[in-house]
């Protein structure tokens, strides 16, 4: 079962709507390049005076007006993938290359079409493919500026390729963040649970929020909120005294952190309840296994003087959930793991957020409401 990510979006309303809602869309974003580097293409087209019959212009200007509404329509999925992004920039440059004569190179025109190119193929979020793209483009301009030996052209290139630098740095930077989006700050880096080492639960949340924060951007982003109760803690506390308590605690803390992958989060929320933040999840069978896996490791035996076991319900929240804060996916996950403990414990349950009031859901769409208003007016 896949994560539900509604690939139909409304190319209008986005249009209308990106500063509000998406302000690192990709479809605005190419779509304003693009619509630039047409109309370098058509400006210099009438400068050149070709025939409108002329058949290097019908093909190029297809080209040009194809790759535009393919920007406009495709979906949202492809448009942030390295390969389209990569080809678009090549196609672009392709035309314009081919369109102005070697002579007018150092026109503003095409070094502002070039520096365009650069900037459309940095938003491909691999470094790769913009260290390769862009370096195509940067080694056929300047051969064609060296090739003229004017001095002014030649002052170019060291331009183009300090441009090239920093939006090779702004690119390793963002990919690094999409990759592991949650950073400790120095003002969160104390606040841990003292017993386990794991971040409490005002870091917890704090990281939630950041991550929620950053899906605005990238709506392609999902995540998992798991809440965590262990079965069976008690009579082990009550029986063996706290200190057992905290030896159970502490190894637990360790086996879910070696449960989960690099640049997910597991905090302690507070008694013997834990949660778990997964990062940039495909599908929510990614989820499940997870999950199943916490609940074999889980019952591993722990040594507190005699052998224990201890079991656990848990409670699972997707991001596709309904919310506008930390708090609302926590009690998503905290409800499903009553369910959990009510189906006989040692399992879990993923939210569906059917147990959610009329009132509640209403409530929610009012502070999403007034969270866009904010995102609009900031």
């Amino acid at each position: 079962m896949k994560v539900q990510i509604d690939h139909k979006t409304d190319t209008w309303e986005e249009l209308l709507n990106f500063l509000v809602k998406r302000p690192g869309s990709p479809r605005v974003y190419l779509m304003l390049l693009q619509l630039v580097l047409v109309m370098v293409y058509a400006f210099y087209l009438a400068e050149f005076s070709y025939g409108p019959a002329d058949p290097g212009v019908i093909v190029k200007s297809m080209i040009m007006s194809a790759a535009l509404l393919t920007v406009l329509t495709a979906p949202s999925v492809m448009l942030s993938t390295p390969q389209f992004i990569s080809a678009l920039t090549l196609l672009n440059a392709g035309v314009l290359m081919s369109s102005i004569p070697r002579d007018r190179w150092t026109d503003p025109g095409m070094v502002c079409g070039t520096m365009l190119l650069l900037s459309m193929i940095s938003y491909a979020r691999s470094t790769v493919h913009f260290v390769a793209v862009g370096g195509i483009l940067l080694v056929s301009y300047s051969v064609l500026l060296i090739d003229r030996m004017h001095p002014e052209a030649i002052l170019l290139v060291p331009a183009l390729l300090c441009m090239t630098l920093v939006l090779l740095n702004r690119t390793g930077r963002f990919h690094e963040q999409t990759e592991h989006p949650v950073r400790p700050s120095s003002r969160s880096e104390a606040a841990h649970d003292s017993l386990t080492g794991l971040p409490n639960r005002a870091q917890f949340l704090e990281q939630v929020e950041r991550i929620i924060q950053y899906r605005y951007v990238n709506k392609n982003f999902h995540f998992a909120i798991l809440f965590i109760d262990l079965d069976g803690f008690k009579p082990i506390n009550d029986t063996f005294g706290h200190k057992a308590g905290d030896i159970v605690l502490r190894q637990i803390a360790k086996v879910l952190q070696g449960c989960v992958r690099k640049g997910d989060l597991v905090g302690r929320y507070g008694g013997d309840e834990f949660t778990i933040l997964l990062n940039n999840i495909k599908e929510s069978s990614d989820t499940v296994r997870i999950a199943e896996i916490l609940l074999s490791r889980i019952q591993t035996p722990i040594a507190v003087g005699e052998t224990v076991r201890v079991g656990a319900s848990i409670g699972i929240a997707l991001s596709t959930n309904l919310h506008e804060c930390a708090e609302d996916l926590i009690r998503d996950a905290d409800a499903a793991m009553y369910r959990a403990k009510a189906r006989g414990k040692n399992c879990f349950v993923i939210s569906d957020q059917s147990d959610l009031s009329k009132a509640e859901v209403k409530e929610r769409w009012k502070r999403i409401t007034q969270f866009n208003w904010l995102l609009r007016n900031r």
